[in-house]
């Protein structure tokens, strides 16, 4: 064969002259690496990845010491198994197998498909129980400092995004490794090296870095050390996960009343149920140990068998037990609904001034709005803080007054949270 035509012929883009030079002789022992070479690249840049990756593998075969081919043969499996990898309909034995290979023949650089490889990988496995180690062993084979650390923006339905670097996404995933494989130390170090790293982050990591760095502290023993952290971050975002934290350094503390606050106070803030499935049952037993709250540790317990259930997971046989194991009546989805969050209420908000108003105004949009309470005080408040209140203007309603900190701002200001119609529990 000629592969010195075959190489003019690929540096101009005469691909078919390459494939019909090659096409209908079958590889034998006159080719040369250079021949196995020059027909995969054109089979490659025809978009052929079938033929490509037979033709590159028999040439590596042929030729062990020529890793030329080893690019080629790597980006036709990726191109196969991995790109549009889809395990309703794919083969995810053929999809790891692909992987790996890549890992084995090619490099983390420029113009390689290993990075890509790792990526795809990441996210089969971040949504599936019990791969945490898994993932993480292909996370670590990445090198985070040859990784790009640009923002990239992406178009989202419609809407440009700008999302996490690939450094930065990397952090983040590889910190929650950690805290799963109880290496606490080194998520610490990881956590505060993103942070004194990257000048902006992305996706709130800025808070969730500070947040693994609390959590390793209380799970060390640190707990006065962790929850300052936790405090200072609630002040910024009042994300569920922070008050979960807060109720784990309070039973550290063995401060019952606290636990029942931060508990309240995660299952009232933003996220869906399912998110909190394992918190209800964590939350469950605390009540249970504190003693004389058994109807709301079966309440919980039973919220967390139901969440389960719509979500088609697994129930436990220790859960089925548990709620076997009271004798109240089982109440209906809304009853239930309404008797937990009456409790937490109480729980968020013991010892608080409740306040009644009305709505004043609702902003452009819908997501925000003012209310004014009976003294002429007027409070902002978002939308998602009402609980069976119509966001319109003079909806007569109890709610309860936080600070929280603006970006940019050392001062706290106010705004009314955890809005309710006057006559849910009030008939005054």
């Amino acid at each position: 064969m000629d592969s010195f035509a075959a190489r003019r012929a690929c540096r101009d883009g005469r691909y078919d002259e390459v494939l019909a030079m090659y096409g209908k002789a079958a590889p034998d022992g006159s080719w040369t690496c250079w021949d196995y070479y020059y027909y995969a690249y054109a089979l490659r840049k025809t978009k052929q990845y079938r033929k490509g990756r037979e033709i590159a593998r028999a040439g590596m075969i042929a030729f062990p010491d020529f890793t030329n081919l080893h690019g080629i043969y790597c980006w036709c499996l990726y191109y196969l198994y991995i790109q549009k990898f889809d395990e309703r309909t794919h083969s995810p034995a053929d999809f790891r197998r692909a992987v790996d290979a890549i890992l084995k023949y090619s490099r983390q650089e420029a113009y390689s498909p290993y990075a890509l490889a790792v990526w795809r990988m990441v996210d089969v496995l971040k949504n599936k129980p019990g791969q945490a180690n898994l993932m993480g062993a292909y996370l670590r084979r990445l090198d985070p400092d040859q990784l790009p650390d640009q923002e990239k923006t992406v178009t989202l339905k419609g809407r440009e995004r700008v999302i996490a670097s690939d450094r930065e996404r990397w952090y983040s995933l590889m910190s929650r490794i950690l805290v799963k494989e109880e290496k606490y130390d080194d998520c610490i170090t990881l956590c505060q090296q993103a942070l004194n790293y990257f000048p902006q982050l992305h996706h709130d990591n800025d808070i969730w870095f500070s947040y693994r760095i609390a959590l390793c502290q209380l799970r060390q023993g640190q707990v006065a050390e962790g929850r300052q952290r936790l405090e200072n971050l609630l002040k910024y975002k009042q994300h569920w996960i922070l008050y979960r934290g807060l109720f784990f350094a309070s039973q550290a503390e063995g401060d019952s009343a606290a636990m029942r606050r931060y508990g309240a106070s995660a299952f009232l803030a933003g996220g869906e149920f399912k998110g909190k499935v394992n918190f209800l049952v964590q939350f469950a037993q605390a009540l249970e140990n504190m003693g004389g709250y058994e109807k709301m540790a079966y309440y919980h317990y039973l919220l967390a068998r139901d969440v389960r259930q719509d979500q088609h997971w697994k129930v436990k046989a220790e859960l089925i037990a548990k709620v076997d194991s009271y004798a109240f009546p089982e109440p209906n989805r809304r009853d239930l609904m309404d008797g937990l969050h009456q409790f937490w209420m109480a729980g968020k908000h013991a010892g608080q001034t409740c306040h009644k108003g009305r709505i004043e105004r609702i902003l452009p949009g819908g997501k925000a709005g003012f209310l004014k309470d009976r003294e002429g005080s007027q409070y902002y408040f978002r939308t998602s803080s009402l609980y069976r209140v119509r966001p319109q203007e003079g909806e007569r309603v109890t709610f309860y007054v936080e600070d929280f900190f603006e970006t940019g701002k050392e001062k706290p200001a106010h705004r009314a949270v955890d809005i309710e119609p006057v006559l849910l529990y009030h008939k005054s």
